[in-house]
């Protein structure tokens, strides 16, 4: 092979490696009904975050999200990470009503990263804004925010299947609600996106499940058509 970083098919080798994380990453829901043992991957972690810092965004988000004793950043996301300890007693204190299955995965999770986006404030007829809770106007440069944060999400989540890291993106259940935002002190003015559960190899007598989906998925013939102009 040669040492320019191409293939004799002419393909860069990076492009080959990112075929395969691409069609390898797919949904791992573990599901524990006793605490599994964590290892410390907060390292790890650091540089998953910053590979997924690298997604597009066509705006910065408000500046009402970038407060002085907050995080100051211009991306339309935030991501807010808690270790397994954390998970462990988050679970602890969620009501056991409408927990769903969100309890077991924080009993079996290494890291939990609660993915938001920032919804700009909604306009009032004077012109001035009023932020109003987790409430947010249907409009092009808020669409454009939750295509971001959501780019920023498939970031996370090859870079963790390059990892070798199981993971699953999960709309958040509970895990939305102001109850368990008061608690995680995440700002109101924030929508939850996804609730990103990373789990470790060991998963010992846990319940594993994939996607029901995977499977079902068409080829691109399904979805794509090419256009043509006249």
């Amino acid at each position: 092979m040669p040492d320019s970083g191409t293939l004799s098919s002419g393909k860069p080798v990076s492009s080959v490696r990112m075929e395969d994380v691409i069609r390898r990453r797919k949904t791992v829901k573990v599901l524990a009904e006793e605490d599994l043992p964590a290892l410390d991957r907060s390292e790890a972690v650091k540089r998953l975050l910053e590979l997924s810092g690298w997604a597009p965004f066509h705006r910065p988000c408000d500046e009402s999200h970038r407060t002085a004793d907050g995080l100051p950043g211009i991306e339309p996301w935030r991501f807010h990470v808690l270790d397994a300890a954390t998970c462990r007693r988050l679970r602890d204190r969620l009501p056991e009503e409408n927990a769903g299955k969100i309890p077991a995965m924080l009993a079996a999770a290494e890291t939990l990263i609660l993915a938001t986006w920032l919804p700009n404030p909604p306009a009032e007829p004077d012109g001035s804004l009023q932020v109003t809770g987790n409430l947010f106007e249907p409009t092009l440069a808020n669409m454009e925010h939750i295509a971001a944060a959501s780019a920023a999400i498939q970031n996370l989540l090859l870079a963790a299947t390059s990892q070798g890291v199981s993971s699953y993106w999960s709309s958040g259940g509970v895990l939305r609600t102001e109850a368990v935002f008061e608690l995680l002190e995440i700002p109101d003015r924030e929508v939850l996106l996804g609730a990103v559960f990373l789990f470790p190899d060991q998963t010992g007598n846990a319940q594993v499940v994939g996607s029901k989906l995977r499977g079902r998925r068409g080829a691109p013939e399904h979805w794509a058509r090419w256009v043509a102009l006249e």
